[in-house]
């Protein structure tokens, strides 16, 4: 299957981030073995909604909107890998601070892998999860999902998806 959305501030932002919520979601019901996040930048957004308390790993964190960061501890805590990619620009600083208070909290931090491009040349931007490859334009910031004209493709081909998750081992690592 392969899904597009082009969006613009105007046209399918909700769309996107619905698209978003529902990985996440699928993840958080059933982890996977390895999650591969690259946006060179990248934002504590709300990301899945945890208000009804459907999702156990996200307890702790109180029934609402569940921010980024909480939600990829949780998967780290359920055993999945967790490798992300982005660049040292300042505007990833905060999601960075927040992840690593949360792996420390949670004990998970040799469960998440984090690579920093220092020369900021990184422009690749994709979800990457057992059965599932998302690429395209965007970033994981707030202006990314809700603001900027972007196009994302969702691909759950085992073909294409073997390939994502080869090429981002061969990247950053991970577990295949």
């Amino acid at each position: 299957m392969s899904r597009v959305i082009r969006k613009s501030k105007a046209q399918s932002a909700s769309e996107i981030l619905d698209l978003l919520g529902a990985l996440f979601s699928a993840e958080l019901a059933r982890p996977g073995r390895c999650l591969w996040l690259v946006s060179p930048w990248i934002s504590d957004v709300e990301i899945v909604d945890n208000s009804a308390g459907t999702f156990p790993a996200l307890t702790r964190f109180g029934r609402r909107p569940t921010r980024l960061a909480e939600v990829l501890v949780a998967l780290a805590d359920q055993s999945t890998q967790i490798v992300i990619a982005t660049t040292s620009d300042n505007h990833n600083d905060a999601f960075l601070r927040r992840l690593h208070q949360l792996e420390q909290d949670l004990r998970v931090a040799d469960a998440v892998t984090i690579h920093i491009d220092p020369t900021r040349q990184l422009h690749t931007k994709a979800l990457t999860g057992d059965d599932y490859a998302l690429s395209g334009s965007m970033n994981i910031t707030y202006n990314g999902i809700m603001i900027r004209d972007e196009q994302v493709e969702l691909r759950t081909d085992s073909e294409f998806v073997a390939g994502a998750r080869m090429d981002a081992h061969g990247r950053y690592g991970g577990t295949l």
